[in-house]
Order: structure tokens, then sequence, then C-alpha cells
């Protein structure tokens, strides 16, 4: 008889599942991307001051020049955050969690 392993990964999803789970999440606004969702928040405030502060040299620029398409990159940096985030999360799901990390994390969410 074959010893078991106590330590192996029993929580995982398979990459069909784990990509419906966060497709219904983000369309129930569950899950929220963190860059892009601070990306809106950040051109209102722009419109109010007529400028924008970069991402990376932190420069004060012309909304217009946003709005016109000009600095794309400011655009590109949160979304790849973004898409960071989300392969993080489906990496986790798909590769599971062992029962040892799913014991703490029960016994964390407990005395929280």
């Amino acid at each position: 008889m074959a010893e078991s392993k106590t330590n192996e990964n029993v929580v995982k999803m398979t990459e069909t599942g784990a990509v419906r789970v966060i497709a219904a999440a983000l369309q129930s606004g569950v899950l929220k991307l963190p860059y892009s969702t601070a990306f809106p928040q950040k051109l209102s405030e722009a419109l109010e001051s007529r400028s924008i502060e970069t991402w990376v040299r932190h420069d004060k620029v012309p909304v217009q020049e946003i709005l016109d398409g000009r600095l794309m990159s400011q655009f590109v940096l949160p979304a790849r955050a973004d898409g960071l985030y989300l392969l993080s999360l489906f990496a986790v799901l798909t590769e599971g969690v062992s029962k040892d990390t799913l014991a703490d994390l029960g016994l964390t969410a407990a005395t929280e």
C-alpha cells in the first residue's frame, strides 16, 4: 500500500474552472482590479486640475495629451499590473493549496 502524502495540494481548480470563477467575479463586480480601479479616480482628479501626474516619472502633463492618446503608456502600466494580478490569482487557483496551508488559513480566519 502506497503512503499517502499528507501535504499534497488538495484544493485546486481546473484551468477552465479558474477562468470561470475569475470571469464571474469580474462580471459581478466582486473582484476589482486594483490599478484599473485607481486609474479612473486619477483621471477624474486630473480633469479638475487640468494636468495629470504620470505613473513613472511623476511629470505633470496636460490632460489633453492623455485624451489625445499621446501618452498611451499611462494606460499600459496599470493594465500590465492588473494582468499580473490576474495571472497570480489564476496560478493560485490552479496550483492549489496544501492541507497544511488550508488549515493555517482556517485558523487565521477564525482568530480575526
